[in-house]
């Protein structure tokens, strides 16, 4: 039984930062779209899918924006206006999201048909080879300020650890990517242990 869920008509927020499925991402929101865009998302109860544009100019031949097909599905937790008068909003990355057919409104805002992906993460926690990841998130996660966030850390679901791991770690928007795109928890948790050795961990 397919388990992914497809939404016909979802938002894209191109980025050039992203968030990964379980973690928290602050944003400012200006422009008039996407203003419209989380005044409905929060009226209807509602996400909307973040995407990681490619390059600096990110459009493409089309008008449409140029960013990688596998973004994340998010919600709003959270919003406040901010000192300097602009929407904060908080959002929560739920899980990973395939892009397809895409187009924009009238007010330019980006619609896709994304699909929901439904990842599964194998209990690897006991797994001698992975041994350093779990001591790393238990270790980070018992810091004061990241029990503030009140992240959801699943132990014993591999894909949860490494998503979570790598959101608190200081891996670039690009790393972020890759990992999302990985379709099983052994290539993320492979993939943060090249990096963590690359960090010096």
């Amino acid at each position: 039984m397919d388990k992914n869920e497809a939404i016909n008509s979802c938002p894209v927020f191109p980025l050039s930062i992203n968030v990964l499925p379980g973690a928290y991402l602050p944003l400012q929101i200006f422009e008039p779209r996407y203003l419209d865009m989380v005044k409905t998302s929060l009226a209807k109860e509602e996400g909307f899918c973040i995407a990681l544009t490619k390059n600096e100019d990110p459009i493409s031949v089309k008008g449409l924006p140029d960013h990688h097909d596998v973004g994340t599905y998010v919600e709003i937790v959270d919003f406040n206006q901010l000192q300097n008068g602009l929407l904060g909003i908080t959002v929560k990355g739920l899980s990973k999201a395939k892009i397809s057919d895409r187009w924009k409104q009238d007010d330019e805002l980006l619609i896709a048909k994304i699909t929901k992906i439904k990842e599964t993460g194998e209990d690897l926690s006991e797994e001698p080879s992975y041994k350093e990841i779990w001591s790393m998130l238990l270790e980070i996660s018992d810091h004061p300020e990241i029990k503030k966030l009140n992240l959801e850390i699943d132990l014993k679901n591999a894909t949860n650890v490494s998503y979570i791991l790598g959101s608190l770690l200081p891996l670039t928007p690009l790393e972020k990517q890759t990992m999302l795109e990985f379709e099983n928890s052994k290539e993320k948790l492979d993939y943060l242990k090249s990096i963590i050795k690359k960090l010096g961990g």
